[in-house]
This record gives structure tokens, sequence and C-alpha cells, in this order.
């Protein structure tokens, strides 16, 4: 079985955390979590910052946490989530101070299924190839970009009716290409004349 990426855009974690994009910003400029460089999809435009799993782990927890930690405990409880296997997170039991442990699991069982199903789903049917579509984001096997299946959602469609026009993708695959959109929104200016409104 292929090993399946587990790094995300800002975005994605931003999205995979159900936190403000500024979240994940603070924790990147506080030196706590860390990020890897990746080429830019588009000439000119800047490196994306990819965060792992365990990135996004950290910046749900404070935010499902809902408590004020000094960076020195941020620092500590980052260090913990890179070293707590994945398998491990839902059991794992950290001591913080003394008559203070945390149980990540209780908090984060819903965001690392969030997480695994993205992963997975991403890897199975999002496909980014310059020679489809310019390198537009589109289902595995299709020519049908992301953004033409969420803009059908956005205009009324059901997922039923997009299956209905698509028999031979699962709805899995329609899944997908909907979170990928909403955390992967197009690059350029917006569509429609923003300037009449």
């Amino acid at each position: 079985m292929p090993r399946i990426e587990r790094l995300f855009t800002t975005a994605e974690a931003a999205d995979l955390a159900e936190a403000q994009p500024g979240a994940i910003e603070k924790a990147i400029e506080d030196g706590i979590v860390e990020v890897r460089k990746a080429p830019a999809r588009m000439a000119g435009a800047r490196p994306r910052r990819l965060l792992s799993a365990e990135g996004v782990y950290y910046v749900a927890f404070l935010k499902l946490c809902d408590l004020h930690f000094s960076k020195a405990h941020r620092r500590q409880l980052w260090s913990w989530f890179k070293e707590t296997p994945p398998e491990r997170l839902l059991t794992a039991r950290w001591r913080l101070s003394p008559g203070i442990d945390i149980r990540p699991g209780e908090l984060l069982a819903a965001v690392r299924d969030r997480v695994t199903w993205y992963a997975r789903a991403r890897a199975r049917w999002i496909e980014l190839n310059p020679d489809i579509k310019g390198g537009t984001p589109v289902v595995k096997g299709t020519r049908m970009s992301v953004y033409a299946i969420r803009g059908r959602i956005d205009h009324g469609d059901t997922v039923e009716e997009v299956l209905e026009d698509n028999p031979d993708l699962p709805r899995d695959a329609i899944e997908a290409a909907l979170a990928y959109a909403r955390a992967n929104p197009p690059v350029g200016r917006p569509g429609g004349r923003p300037w009449q409104a």
C-alpha cells in the first residue's frame, strides 16, 4: 500500500482544524509549528507552506481546549504532538505539570478522522497534472475540475444530482473534490463583476 502524503497547505490545515487561518499563521509565526516549503504551483507565486498532520492536531487542540497556554507550554505541547504516533494520539496522556494531565484524544477524535479521510481522499481522487486543464485540480481519471463541482453545489445542485450526471464516480470522489476546492480556492481574480455589488 503506498504511503499517503500527510502534508497540508495552510488553508487545508485551517479547514481540517476548523480554525481561522490566523490561528495557523500565529502558530507558524510564533516559531512553534514547523512548516515545509514546497514550490509554488504558478510561476511568480510564493512557495507554498505545508504543515504536517501533527500541526493540524496542535492547532485544533488549542482551539477546542479553549485555554491559554504559555509559550513554553505551547512548545511542550507541540513536541508531544510531534513525538506521538498517530495511532496513539487518541489514547495519549501527557503530564503538563503536577496535577494537570492532557488527554488530546478526548478533543481530537473527529479531527483525526477528518485528517485521515481527507489525506486518503485527496491522494485517491485529486490530480494536478499540467497536461490536464493546465494543472487545474481535477477528479482523477476525468477532466472535471474540482471547481466545476463546487460551482454546481454553490449554485444549488445537490451531491446526488452531480452523481446522477456522473454515474461512474463514487460519492467519495465528489466529496473529496468539494473538500479540496473549499480548502484551495482558485488563484486569480474573482469571477463575475465584484465592483458591481
